[in-house]
Order: structure tokens, then C-alpha cells, then sequence
């Protein structure tokens, strides 16, 4: 019988209602301002806007706030890691999946990363030498990738950080596939 290793690990940004009481007190801001001006009549500011750009730019705001809620409440990571590689995705910003062969990758281990400042929520991230995708914390894969010109693969090491919450189930089975790679 042949059993697929696979390594399955879907992860949440958990802390998506930061961001919903982060843009309620800017929503509760243009509906106050919003209500005054059009129920006394006395327009707002120095250089007030018309009744309808009000009205317009409140309402663009409040659908911008609702959209971006949607959007952090359905981030994902998914990671799947298997025989044929790694794949990797975050959704809704990334539809399909990204996949890096074994052959391409020279190291994958499970580490602690240090980012800049004091804690890292979500992030993708595109560099010119990595790429990040994290949910929360600081634990995940890092991939160190094989180039083409041996000469820059000396200097020039691309990596790919893929954030986990689940770190010893993942070292765990990168060990298995290993082992599994090296009987073959």
C-alpha cells in the first residue's frame, strides 16, 4: 500500500476585529458629521462640503470599511506540502495556488523569524530575495531556493517564509518526507 504524505494547514487572521474597531470610530466620524450637517443645516468645517458630497463620500467610506472587513474576515493561508513540493496561497489576494518543486528548493526548515517591529499580524510580502505569507506569529517554513547560476546561487539566495501554527506537526513531517525522499 502506498501512502501520500501530504501536510495540510489552513490558518485565519484571527485578529480581524482590530480591524473592524480600528474603521468604526472613522464610519461613527462621517455619519456624526454627516447627521449634523443635513438635520441643523450648519455645514461643517471651514471649507464644508455640499450636502451630496457628504452624503457621497460618507457612504463611499462606510462601503470601502465594509469591503475591507469582508476581506480580512475570509484571509486565509493555506499550505499544503507534499511529495511533489510545496504549495501556498493566500486567499482572496492570491486565487491559486503557488507551488516550488523540490528540485527548486536547496533547504526547508521550520524556523523562528525576527521581523521589524515588535509584532507581525498578516503580511505578504515581495521582496527582491523573499517572499512572506504569515497570518500571525512568527514561527514558519523557510524554503532557501536553488538558482540556475551557480554563482549567484552563492550570493544570491531566494527564500520564501511561509508562517505556521503549527511547528512541530510541520517539523515532524518534513522529517517523514525526508526520509521517505531518501529511500527513493
Amino acid at each position: 500500500m502506498n501512502e501520500e504524505l501530504e501536510f495540510q494547514e489552513c490558518q485565519r487572521c484571527n485578529r480581524w476585529w482590530i480591524i473592524l474597531f480600528a474603521m468604526f470610530p472613522g464610519n461613527l466620524i462621517f455619519i456624526s458629521l454627516c447627521i449634523f450637517q443635513l438635520v441643523t443645516g450648519k455645514p461643517v468645517g471651514d471649507k464644508p462640503m455640499s450636502d451630496t458630497m457628504l452624503i457621497i463620500v460618507t457612504i463611499v467610506f462606510i462601503v470601502f470599511t465594509v469591503i475591507l472587513t469582508v476581506i480580512f474576515f475570509y484571509l486565509r493561508l493555506d499550505t499544503v506540502i507534499n511529495e511533489d513540493g510545496v504549495y501556498e496561497r493566500m486567499f482572496p489576494f492570491q486565487l491559486k495556488f503557488g507551488f516550488t518543486s523540490w528540485d527548486n528548493i536547496l533547504d526547508a526548515s521550520v524556523i523562528k523569524k525576527k521581523f521589524k517591529g515588535k509584532h507581525r499580524q498578516w503580511s505578504i510580502h515581495h521582496g527582491f530575495r523573499e517572499k512572506s505569507f504569515t497570518t500571525s506569529g512568527n514561527m514558519g517554513l523557510q524554503l532557501t531556493l536553488m538558482n540556475n547560476n551557480k554563482i549567484l546561487t552563492l550570493i544570491n539566495n531566494k527564500k520564501i517564509f511561509i508562517g505556521t501554527q503549527k511547528p512541530e506537526e510541520m517539523t515532524e513531517f518534513l522529517d517523514k518526507l525526508n526520509a521517505k525522499r531518501k529511500q527513493k
